[in-house]
């Protein structure tokens, strides 16, 4: 296993930065970064890495062989990449969920179930799953032992930045000309002062690749007009009632997480505690009893943390099991 590393990022330019500001932070040794294009940057666009510019190839020019690593969060028309890089040897973290069908591919949240890196090489991939499943994920572990026939309701309110840069852009343009009393194009899907349902994904599968005993969970998935920060409001109900008490213990010891007792995290207040602290976390608050069951309010940056910060600690996990 070499020490010195060559690592790729396949991603749109937000994920890419905020990937290779989490690698400068850890104690990887990272001797080469590059960009590989499947999105194109624009002109003003560009990846720094320990104070260097990042080298951005295009897809066509890329020698996968010449890389240990691969961070990829492309959709399935770029799958075949992805086929040519575990033939060339190199091993990828896909990161939103698209290989999670593939039984021969590991589905592994970091602190979760890291066992499962074993079949890592059957294909050389492994798969991050999508945000809403990764932060739920790492909520409700610590519920497994006495409410595995729970029924579970998901209740997911998806930022702007939930699918790409893009969302971001249109909701703020959106919002601004609404504010000056101008109306939006009409064939343009409103984002600004608005709620909708969202595309529904079949996240139970990726689910169930985690935690396979979790059979009977529902997931409500809703746009909201919020820039970043991934909200959920989860509801588990079970023949009988956890004991709030084990569950605050086991997420007080959990490093990802951050449990607020008298505060009620949102959207808005985790983006400026990120801002003034070093680590990202998964915010969990508003715990409380409900006829039948417990509820409880999740945040976390869905870029950010669930994959940006994620992505690194699975490979970081990966290098020292010796993949």
């Amino acid at each position: 296993m070499s020490t010195s590393l060559n690592i790729a990022i396949a991603a749109n330019f937000d994920l890419c930065e905020k990937i290779a500001s989490y690698l400068e932070e850890s104690l990887l040794e990272v001797e080469k970064l590059s960009i590989v294009e499947i999105y194109p940057f624009s002109e003003e666009q560009g990846i720094r890495f320990n104070g260097k510019a990042v080298a951005q190839l295009p897809v066509d020019e890329v020698e996968w062989s010449d890389f240990n690593y691969l961070f990829f969060a492309g959709d399935l028309a770029h799958i075949p990449l992805l086929a040519k890089a575990s033939e060339a040897g190199c091993l990828t973290i896909e990161m939103n969920g698209v290989c999670s069908a593939l039984a021969d591919v590991p589905v592994v949240i970091p602190g979760v179930n890291e066992e499962q890196l074993r079949d890592l090489r059957q294909r050389n991939i492994v798969s991050l799953p999508d945000a809403q499943v990764t932060q739920f994920a790492l909520s409700v572990r610590s519920l497994l032992n006495n409410a595995s026939n729970a029924q579970i309701v998901v209740s997911s309110l998806l930022p702007a930045s939930y699918y790409d840069a893009d969302g971001v852009h249109k909701l703020v343009g959106q919002t601004a000309k609404l504010l000056n009393g101008i109306p939006p194009d009409e064939e343009e899907m409103r984002f600004a002062f608005d709620v909708f349902p969202a595309k529904s994904l079949n996240l139970n599968a990726q689910l169930q690749r985690v935690f396979p005993q979790l059979e009977n969970v529902v997931f409500h998935q809703i746009h909201v007009p919020v820039f970043y920060g991934l909200a959920q409001m989860v509801t588990v109900k079970a023949e009988f009632e956890p004991e709030q008490d084990s569950i605050l213990a086991e997420w007080s010891t959990n490093d990802l997480i951050r449990y607020h007792q008298d505060k009620v995290m949102t959207p808005v207040l985790n983006g400026e505690a990120e801002n003034n602290e070093d680590e990202v976390h998964l915010q969990i608050s508003a715990l409380e009893s409900v006829e039948g069951g417990i509820q409880y309010w999740l945040v976390a940056d869905n870029q950010r943390f669930s994959q940006a910060f994620l992505a690194v600690k699975l490979l970081e996990s990966i290098y020292r099991q010796g993949y």
